[in-house]
């Protein structure tokens, strides 16, 4: 396929979690803090120098990184056999076994080994694939091996290096923030837990700092992020990484729920820990859950259908939202079909009660030369010009998409009558044949049984929604609209 086939649609929209940690960047940029960005990866030693004795229970929390190891592989008899059958005449074992080498060696980047085998080689992609796939089972049996490396659970035990880092470089106090994502391995998941989320940390380390103004801190924060009433609440167990008594969890009310939700943690750092890492000064940490703060301001109760609504939410629409999804498919692209679009809906409307048979001239111009003019008619007998239904319109109540008369209207228009998309149609039809250099084109269309019956397009996912929900699109009637076009 060639040729430029597709155009972005404007419709681009920002999510609600990262729309939101740009709100919190930018507060606590304003309040003095400086942006840092902390590894991602951190050593089990960091963890039992933060948490000591408590470090055992707190490490099946972690997700443990693990690599595949290399595997050494030689070339026997019956792998170059089996290459062979793969590459005819292969001749090249020398060249193979240097490169495997290499391999093994991290010479070579894994995901450059075909590439390599290809090149100097001299076989083909597939060859190289099959190779790999059919001749080495070593690839295969290989086993991860577990390191003592663990991805951060929090912030906490990536800045106590930070911190011993800075403290002898930067002049006191030092204010740093950092957002990004956290992992920890639940041991389910539900409304309320993920294995991976957001998080906003900040630390401060200065010569004197109470615990009262780290409070106030915390709550100006909270203030210029759009949450003024908050609640924060001493722990009665402090972690062992916040010296005791200092600890203190933060509360924000969720409007649906009226229940008070945590939406974060701050305390300041035990001496002990940070002792630890040479740290000589006080410092006040906290934290917070950038998904908690959404779900308050959304009023959404369940996080997973908040973070990931593509797996766990099901896709609601409003009447007005599902009437903006309803559309007239086909439409003229031409002034000249634009035109005997409104001069067939001026007849239409004109003549619609006139007695059958009939037929009116709607349009007639020269084109090129040649004469072409449309009417519209019908033929049949004891009835009118236009079908009863012809002059519906479309409106959205309660979910289901109803074609109904203009006296009998409820719900939310969507500002379409079957009249107008039957014109639009049958305008880019005559568009089409005279395209085609045809000479006539004769259209007629009886009962509206579905939407696309009188040129109505409905989105696949409104469709989708109105199908699963019981709703019902109803726009039947008779409409018995035709229009005949001739060149001349």
């Amino acid at each position: 396929m060639k040729g430029r086939r597709f155009k972005l649609k404007r419709k681009g929209a920002p999510n609600p979690i990262t729309e939101f940690m740009i709100e919190v960047r930018k507060a606590l940029i304003e309040m003095g803090f400086e942006e840092v960005i902390l590894p991602m990866i951190t050593s089990e030693s960091d963890i039992y120098k933060e948490y000591g004795p408590e470090s055992p229970v707190i490490l099946d929390r972690l997700f443990y990184l693990a690599g595949l190891p290399r595997p050494d592989i030689g070339l026997s008899e019956n792998s170059i056999k089996k290459i062979i059958e793969i590459v005819p005449g292969f001749s090249k074992t020398k060249e193979l076994q240097d490169i495997l080498r290499r391999y093994k060696k991290n010479e070579i980047e894994s995901d450059d080994l075909v590439e390599t085998m290809i090149t100097e080689l001299g076989i083909r992609e597939e060859q190289a694939t099959s190779i790999v796939d059919n001749v080495f089972p070593e690839f295969k049996k290989r086993k991860p091996v577990p390191t003592d490396l663990t991805l951060r659970s929090h912030m906490t035990a990536l800045w106590f290096p930070v911190l011993s880092a800075a403290q002898n470089k930067w002049e006191l106090p030092i204010q740093l923030f950092t957002l990004g994502s956290k992992f920890r391995r639940e041991q389910k998941l539900d409304a309320t837990h993920l294995y991976s989320s957001y998080t906003a940390s900040f630390v401060i380390m200065a010569e004197e700092i109470t615990l009262e103004d780290g409070m106030d801190i915390v709550r100006e924060f909270l203030k210029k992020i759009g949450f003024g009433e908050v609640d924060l609440r001493f722990k009665k167990a402090t972690s062992k990484y916040y010296a005791p008594q200092t600890e203190f969890e933060i509360f924000v009310k969720h409007p649906k729920t009226a229940q008070w939700l945590e939406v974060g943690d701050s305390g300041f750092y035990s001496p002990v820990s940070l002792a630890k890492f040479g740290i000589e000064y006080p410092v006040l940490n906290a934290g917070f859950g950038m998904e908690r703060f959404v779900m308050i301001r959304t009023g959404e109760t369940d996080i997973r259908q908040l973070t990931y609504p593509y797996f766990y939410k099901e896709v609601e629409f409003t009447d007005e939202e599902i009437a903006k999804g309803i559309c007239i498919e086909e439409m003229p692209k031409t002034e000249t079909g634009k035109k005997i679009m409104e001069e067939l809906i001026k007849t239409a409307e004109t003549c619609k009660n006139e007695e059958a048979p009939c037929e009116f001239v709607a349009w007639k111009d020269t084109i090129n030369g040649k004469t072409i003019t449309v009417k519209i008619w019908e033929r049949d007998t004891d009835t009118k010009l236009l079908g009863a239904a012809v002059l519906n319109r479309i409106y959205v109540h309660d979910g289901n998409v109803l074609g109904l008369p203009e006296d009998k209207a409820v719900g939310t228009p969507t500002g379409i009558r079957y009249l107008d998309a039957l014109a639009s149609y049958a305008a880019r039809k005559i568009e089409e044949m005279i395209e085609r250099n045809e000479r006539e084109l004769n259209l007629r269309i009886r009962m509206a049984k579905k939407a696309s019956d009188v040129n109505i397009g409905i989105k696949t996912s409104i469709r989708r929604f109105i199908t699963s929900n019981s709703k019902k699109i109803d726009i039947r009637g008779p409409v018995f609209f035709g229009v005949a076009a001739t060149v001349e």
